[in-house]
């Protein structure tokens, strides 16, 4: 009987409901289901948007739950799920670059989300930025950065922003409701218009809200794609948007017509601390049609949550016929 018993255990140490023994054909097809993330990501709409942000640990878990459940032949489903992961978070990484700064035309842009802490100071000045978008900003703070510059605007408040420039400016529109930012006009050698933002992130608070419902975040990006369309000059986009580069919202942005000057070269994720396994990169330096970037990097603002970027933007030089 003691034989018996444990000849009758024996099916429930092979899997869960026998599915180590599901045939090798739904096993492929289980392995080919991860890669449908790219035909429907913009389909599913609102939660393509938030599965987009966790995407990282997601592809992790289902590949545990695979081996946890389909023994040896979940290894198939889980080298997929990793794979398609894994292709999903680094390919807007890669180099894609528009081309290189016509020469003596480029002007040096940055942004940092600093989350109101002081002790990133020294990491703002050492950007040497022509222009610096600060967001999560503080009256110390734009004290301490302003006193380096001839020229700036500080506008406290949710959101707290602040562009410190070399060259004149001109504030053209202030954050207000639907707009969590500053639009601003930049008298360099070649003159833009600049919206230095800090987009609410679509995310849960402590207190069980949201700082922005996702549906919301969508609205206000698509809201800054057309305002940069509708510019009849040159445009950059510089700030904290809050949109994974892996999401629905960054690539209505560069679909709009908008460079990510960042990739010019190979890039990363600028969320960083508590956030840093989400592999996010939510910080952007986007240029108009007719601009490119050159030189692009990230620099460790100390205490921040955020990695700063910076590159040289400026019009396209022109590409020697072959």
């Amino acid at each position: 009987m003691e034989r018996g018993a444990a000849v009758s255990s024996a099916p429930d140490r092979r899997g869960v409901l026998g599915l180590r023994a599901l045939p090798w054909a739904l096993v492929a097809v289980l392995g080919a289901l991860p890669w449908a993330w790219f035909p429907l990501r913009d389909e599913l709409g609102l939660a393509g948007d938030v599965v987009a942000i966790v995407l990282p640990v997601l592809a992790v878990i289902a590949a545990i739950a695979a081996v946890a459940l389909l023994g040896r032949r979940g290894v198939v489903v889980a080298v997929s799920a990793l794979l398609a992961g894994t292709v999903a978070v680094v390919a807007p990484w890669t180099p894609a670059d528009a081309g290189p700064v016509r020469p003596g035309a480029g002007v040096t842009v940055a942004s940092a989300n600093v989350t109101a802490m002081p002790s990133t100071v020294p990491a703002l000045r050492a950007s040497h930025a022509d222009v610096l978008a600060v967001v999560e900003n503080a009256p110390a703070i734009d004290a301490a950065v302003a006193a380096g510059y001839p020229f700036h605007l500080f506008a406290p408040g949710s959101p707290s922003v602040g562009v410190y420039s070399r060259f004149p400016l001109r504030l053209l529109q202030a954050p207000g409701p639907g707009f969590p930012g500053m639009r601003v006009a930049v008298a360099a050698p070649v003159p833009f218009v600049l919206y230095a933002m800090h987009v609410p992130k679509p995310w849960w608070t402590g207190s069980g809200g949201y700082w922005t419902t996702p549906a919301e975040h969508h609205r206000l990006v698509e809201d800054l794609a057309a305002r940069a369309a509708r510019e009849p000059g040159p445009v950059v986009v510089a700030g904290d948007l809050n949109s994974t580069d892996r999401a629905r919202d960054y690539r209505l942005l560069v679909g709009s017509g908008l460079t990510d000057a960042m990739r010019a070269e190979g890039t990363g994720p600028t969320s960083v601390t508590m956030w840093r396994a989400l592999l996010l990169r939510i910080d952007h330096l986007l240029v108009g049609p007719g601009w490119c970037g050159d030189a692009p990097r990230q620099f460790t603002l100390p205490d921040s949550d955020h990695d700063g970027i910076t590159a040289t933007v400026g019009p396209c030089g022109v590409t020697p016929a072959a």
